[in-house]
């Protein structure tokens, strides 16, 4: 019996020791999966940013691409280039000329100010800076034009490069006054004296990190920042500069400043975390590792990535400047892990009690049941393999729907679509299943989707990457402009089996740079002192080619008879011109003679006709003298505008005239806005014979 019950206390010390070293195993696996679910994620993250980082790179890109093919500032650039180098040998100032490069200077200033400050308000753009070589000399800031003729050589190696290899580059770098993400444009220019084209400089464009950070926390809820050593800081900014933009974001406990984050709350965010690696004396390098933090009652999963500038890609040995952080909020997560932990240790202690009151039974149903404990914990091991998984499959889902300027696509030998992103309904506006039935229906019948089928042909027989534009009518009818690239995917076999395609939508960026052309054109007629006729009808002919479903017309206020006389428009049926001419802005018949009375936008998005009542209000007190203005007119919409001079009197309407009901979309008023600023500088000096 004594034997017995040694064996018993034996065993049972013995079941205890197997329980207990099972649930620290089990501790310590779920701890790992943890850790290596937050580390995963963290890389998920950064491959974000990583994507939305490139991304903005290429809009720079475009943006310098923009300046930097505009002859008027390759002519300029060129003359002030040579006046600096023929001033710099007289008067000694190598870095500032003398009155004939301070006049050429301002030259390109005022050229280039509009369209600056269209850039800064519409993409956010930052800095714009042109520069000499060899080196790196600086000859006009666009945002600090008074800041001129120093030379960045031992600093900005982008432009360094740029001028040297004269090729286009991009890249993090910090300057006398902002660090940003900058763009660089080679500008060469045609010289009358070689008869050839020459090699001027450098057209820089750059941006901060704010805007980029913010977008990815707005869609996928992380909180990002990107840190500057203090060092790199003062060995770089100019002093003036460093008290104005860095000594408020100087971070306690890390030698660092914050350069931009994508929350107001970073700063002391990043002091605790500061404070907390200060005092486990813990790694301060960026090493990429997910670590947890608790502040101010919340968990947190935050990662310090390395930071490289420019000269940092270029030459591996490079110290880092900084280190971007990414901290994403793990409450919900924390939680199930805590209770994963409290089942693991309740689960030991529940199995222990119970082999125990079966080993008084049987030592094979002890056997038995530890058999069933061991399936059930396996089963949920691959229930969490199984939720891994599962979060795969959202972070991609997540990177298809980051920027609702793209989508997705894939399509067989045949030519049959057989997938398409979700985000063609954030693009296009519609469903996957619409666009899948059948999307060449969408294409207008010209010659452009002509080129489009073919090109698409030739991805599977050339077999290599292709790329063009394509012209696709949205879900209410108006027309867009995507840029598509394609790539053949292969089998085993290297055989083609499908395409994977990726379609951007450049409207807005198409017509941004043709409205920029187009106001560039008009200014210089009114430059030209061209007839008013001329600049009109040149103004109406390039709104209508930037909206290609719109008929644009000028009317112009005769205030002393009351009437609105047609100014200019080449597109619209003879019949109808007749109609809208010499108007009586009294009559409320009518778009523009409402706009031009009420001194406001006048939309009409369904136009009705009724030969008895006026289509737009059938209370007007003017009802006898109703004109029938867009009876048996192919309109069905208008949007007019009113021109007001500077002491707000209407000089004349802007009208834009559509053949399908419907609003006016963003696109619409921002160029009708734009072109009544046109025909209002064309009219305001002449403003006193209205």
């Amino acid at each position: 019996m004594v034997k017995n019950k040694k064996f018993f206390i034996f065993l049972s010390l013995a079941i205890a020791l197997i329980d207990a070293v099972f649930v620290t195993a089990n501790y310590f696996f779920t701890r790992d999966t943890f850790y290596v679910t937050l580390q995963e994620d963290s890389q998920n993250d950064y491959a974000i940013y990583k994507t939305v980082l490139e991304s903005t790179y290429n809009g720079l890109s475009m943006q310098a691409t923009l300046f930097a093919s505009d002859k008027r500032i390759q002519d300029l650039f060129l003359q002030g280039k040579k006046a600096l180098e023929l001033e710099s040998k007289t008067t000694g100032n190598e870095g500032t000329g003398g009155p004939k490069t301070a006049e050429i200077r301002n030259q390109l200033y005022q050229l280039v100010a509009t369209p600056w400050q269209i850039a800064t308000k519409q993409f956010d753009v930052r800095q714009l800076h042109f520069h000499l070589g060899p080196g790196a000399l600086s000859f006009l800031r666009v945002h600090k034009p008074e800041k001129f003729g120093d030379r960045i050589d031992d600093l900005r190696f982008i432009i360094v490069d740029t001028n040297a290899e004269q090729t286009p580059r991009s890249g993090f770098e910090t300057g006398r006054i902002y660090s940003g993400l900058r763009s660089v444009m080679p500008i060469f220019a045609w010289d009358q004296e070689v008869q050839k084209d020459v090699y001027v400089g450098a057209l820089e464009v750059g941006t901060s990190y704010k805007k980029l950070l913010e977008t990815i926390d707005q869609n996928i809820n992380i909180e990002l920042s990107v840190l500057l050593n203090n060092k790199h800081i003062k060995e770089t900014v100019w002093d003036e500069f460093i008290t104005g933009n860095y000594n408020n974001n100087t971070i306690n406990g890390c030698n660092c400043i914050l350069e931009a984050s994508s929350r107001p709350h970073q700063k002391k965010f990043l002091s605790h975390i500061a404070k907390k690696i200060n005092s486990e004396n813990q790694s301060k390098k960026a090493d990429g590792i997910a670590r947890l933090i608790k502040y101010n009652e919340h968990y947190y999963s935050y990662t310090f990535h390395p930071f490289r500038d420019y000269l940092g890609t270029k030459i591996p040995s490079r110290t880092d400047i900084g280190a971007i952080f990414i901290a994403r909020n793990i409450n919900e997560q924390m939680t199930i892990y805590n209770e994963e932990q409290w089942f693991n240790l309740l689960y030991g202690i529940i199995a222990f009690i119970i082999i125990e009151l079966l080993l008084f039974i049987t030592f094979f149903k002890v056997t038995n049941h530890l058999t069933a404990q061991v399936k059930i914990q396996t089963k949920e091991l691959l229930e969490q393999k199984r939720v891994i998984e599962l979060d795969k499959v959202k972070y991609k889902n997540l990177a298809n729907a980051i920027n609702e300027s793209y989508f997705f696509y894939t399509r067989d030998k045949d030519n049959n679509f057989t997938f398409v992103s979700s985000s063609v309904h954030q693009v296009l506006g519609f469903s996957k299943k619409e666009f899948l039935d059948n999307p060449v229906q969408y294409l207008p019948q010209n010659a452009q989707t002509e080129f489009v089928l073919k090109k698409a042909r030739q991805t599977f027989i050339e077999q290599n990457q292709n790329s063009f534009e394509v012209e696709i009518y949205n879900k209410s009818g108006r027309i867009q402009y995507l840029l598509v690239t394609e790539t053949p995917k292969y089998d085993e076999n290297k055989r083609i089996i499908q395409v994977e395609g990726m379609a951007q939508d450049i409207t807005r960026i198409r017509q941004d740079k043709m409205l920029l052309q187009l106001r560039c054109q008009v200014l210089q007629l009114i430059s030209d002192s061209h007839s008013h006729e001329n600049i009109l009808n040149v103004l109406v002919k390039g709104v209508e080619s930037i909206i290609q479903d719109v008929n644009c017309v000028i009317m112009i206020y005769d205030h002393q008879n009351n009437i609105l006389e047609v100014g200019a428009a080449p597109s619209i049926p003879t019949e109808f011109k007749q109609k809208i001419d010499h108007l009586d802005v009294t009559l409320e018949n009518n778009a523009c003679s409402i706009a031009a009375t009420s001194v406001k936008r006048k939309i009409i998005s369904s136009i009705n006709f009724d030969s008895e009542k006026s289509p737009l209000d059938t209370q007007s007190p003017n009802k006898k003298k109703f004109v029938p203005v867009y009876k048996d007119s192919p309109y069905k919409a208008c949007c007019s505008e009113p021109v007001l001079s500077t002491d707000a009197k209407v000089l004349a309407t802007v009208d834009f005239y559509y053949k399908k009901t419907g609003m006016p979309n963003e696109s619409d008023l921002f160029i009708i806005s734009a072109a009544t600023d046109l025909v209002c500088m064309l009219f305001e000096p002449h403003v006193n014979k209205f």
